[in-house]
């Protein structure tokens, strides 16, 4: 299957992560996006941002803290990391709808990511349910959604990072919550080291999906709504999202 490549980069990471919701609900075709982000923690839809991350540092560092609208747990976004998305229709995803859906996905599009480090003579494996990891420690975490109309696997890939700047970045609080917020797992991270241009070369060879396209109109439109009544708000990305 010839899905569509994006190389699609917006000037901040609330638009970004706008972007990605817009592609998922009005995804027409299947659809791997390549993007980046300045310094920022992006934490999954039901965490509470002040329990993954140095949140007072954050703040007087004007680091942003994003709200992706997937789940898990909190990721450094910044220099020497890559975002990787693949968005396509439901229909086209031969799986089986069910609880087992979202560990499909992870494996599926993981496997693809795998096989274009390991053509760039990168050594690493999948681990379940959604990392993948070098001989050193993890280089790259997923989130997943699927609805009736379309599956969503995002991830991030440290190549030449701070894993000081991440650590600190992604290091959740140690007190206990009353309520179940999901929390971010501590992991050994490493770097990559791959060449950028070499891995999305081979990524966009092992996907098929290689026609450059650029946004529609439809998903700019999308994307600016749902960045002024969502994800530039205070309320989505630093709120309780239990009280929502």
């Amino acid at each position: 299957m010839v899905g569509r490549f994006l190389d699609v980069t917006l000037g901040d990471p609330y638009s970004n992560l706008a972007l990605e919701e817009a592609l998922f609900f009005g995804v027409r075709v299947p659809t791997l996006r390549i993007w980046s982000n300045q310094r920022s923690v992006v934490i999954g839809r039901a965490q509470m941002a002040k329990f993954e991350t140095d949140f007072a540092r954050c703040e007087s560092e004007g680091i942003p803290i994003v709200r992706r609208f997937t789940a898990g747990g909190a990721v450094y976004n910044g220099p020497g990391n890559l975002n990787w998305s693949f968005i396509m229709p439901r229909a086209d995803f031969n799986m089986t709808y069910g609880s087992g859906a979202v560990n499909e996905v992870f494996a599926s599009f993981a496997s693809v990511v795998v096989r274009a480090l390991r053509a760039c003579k990168v050594e690493c494996t999948f681990r379940t349910p959604n990392a993948i990891f070098g001989k050193d420690g993890k280089v790259s975490g997923m989130a997943a959604y699927v609805s009736r109309d379309g599956v969503i696997c995002h991830g991030t890939l440290l190549i030449d990072a701070d894993l000081r700047m991440v650590e600190m970045l992604t290091r959740s609080s140690s007190q206990e919550l009353k309520r179940r917020y999901p929390r971010s797992k501590v992991v050994a991270v490493t770097n990559c080291k791959v060449d950028l241009t070499e891995f999305v070369s081979k990524l966009r060879e092992e996907s098929h999906y290689g026609l450059e396209e650029k946004l529609t109109e439809s998903e700019m439109t999308t994307t600016s709504d749902l960045l002024a009544s969502k994800y530039s708000t205070r309320e989505w990305n630093l709120g309780d999202p239990f009280l929502r």
